[in-house]
């Protein structure tokens, strides 16, 4: 009966040792494809949640693929901090270790931080800005009659079918409080594009925070990882 025990307790320790290396496994191989797929500086950080990962492997099913990387190339802006949850991961073993078609998920959900720059070097040049609030209050000079007029600003920032939209809110010709806003305003109305997001997500938010733009995306029906 002692031998049994022991033949029992060494049998549980390798299947579980074999399903750690699978997925170590696993997650490694996923990492290489998405930074082949696209075009990573580095190679992601992933972990496939719920064990034991063998029962996964043999559904074809996966509960949560969790990904990050530290930077992320959008639509000449970088994405720093990226966080992608995928949930409801259809996989066949083959796709997983690097098979050649396409590995899928219900759905994706994720954040990253952009910086203030994204948003400076789309503004008419020179100009400052600093989080204000919720909004961003920007100040420097724009063109009025072949002069340079000091300008002071407060932008609100929110998701357009492109990225994210730039719209003054408060526009201060400083000096000159008879002159009209609206030419002014134009100028400051820009957007920053963000519509090539990783894995097809597509921007849902944008919040000011004191170190740069944290923003939200989500899709549906993801499919990634083609090597």
């Amino acid at each position: 009966m002692r031998k049994l025990l022991i033949g029992l307790v060494a049998l549980a320790v390798l299947l579980v040792a074999a399903d750690r290396i699978s997925v170590a496994i696993a997650e490694n191989q996923i990492s290489d494809r998405l930074t082949s797929a696209y075009g990573l500086p580095d190679k992601p950080g992933v972990t496939i949640t719920g064990f034991p990962f063998l029962t996964q492997v043999a559904a074809g099913d996966y509960h949560q693929i969790d990904l990050s990387a530290s930077q992320v190339p959008a639509d000449g802006a970088t994405l720093r901090d990226l966080s992608v949850r995928l949930t409801g991961v259809h996989a066949t073993v083959s796709q997983v270790l690097g098979g050649s078609s396409m590995v899928t998920a219900d759905r994706a959900a994720g954040s990253a931080m952009v910086g203030f720059g994204a948003v400076g070097q789309r503004l008419p040049g020179g100009f400052r800005l600093r989080p204000d609030g919720k909004n961003l209050s920007v100040s420097g000079t724009l063109a009025y009659r072949g002069a340079r007029v000091p300008v002071s600003a407060t932008v609100a920032l929110g998701v357009s079918g492109t990225g994210i939209s730039v719209t003054p809110v408060r526009v201060r010709v400083l000096g000159l409080p008879g002159l009209s806003m609206s030419a002014y305003s134009s100028q400051l109305r820009i957007v920053v594009p963000l519509s090539t997001l990783p894995l097809h997500l597509h921007l849902t938010s944008v919040h000011v925070t004191q170190d740069g733009l944290r923003i939200g995306a989500a899709a549906r029906d993801v499919q990634f990882a083609r090597t």
